[in-house]
């Protein structure tokens, strides 16, 4: 939607709802646009992102991730830490 500055400053409550509404508002001056009013963008729902293109999701657990490394008995953790980072 386009609007005049002019129009803008008139009728300011009724753009920024507009633009809540998730439209976007080209400001011109003279007919040449000068700014942009865009909504600020949510988080998307979880219904939204399993709806973006090339994301599967079946609403379970994520699988195929490889198990962590279990601790050995009989070591403490900052020697296992330590070890592991060498």
């Amino acid at each position: 939607m386009d609007t005049s500055i002019r129009d803008l400053k008139a009728n300011l409550s009724q753009y920024i709802r507009q633009v809540e509404a998730g439209e976007t508002i080209t400001v011109r001056i003279h007919s040449r646009p000068v700014a942009k009013i865009i909504p600020i963008k949510q988080k998307p729902s979880l219904k939204e992102l399993a709806n973006t293109p090339g994301i599967l999701w079946n609403g379970g657990k994520p699988s195929g991730l490889r198990k962590g490394e279990v601790m050995p008995k009989g070591v403490s953790l900052a020697d296992w830490v330590s070890e592991d980072r060498r």
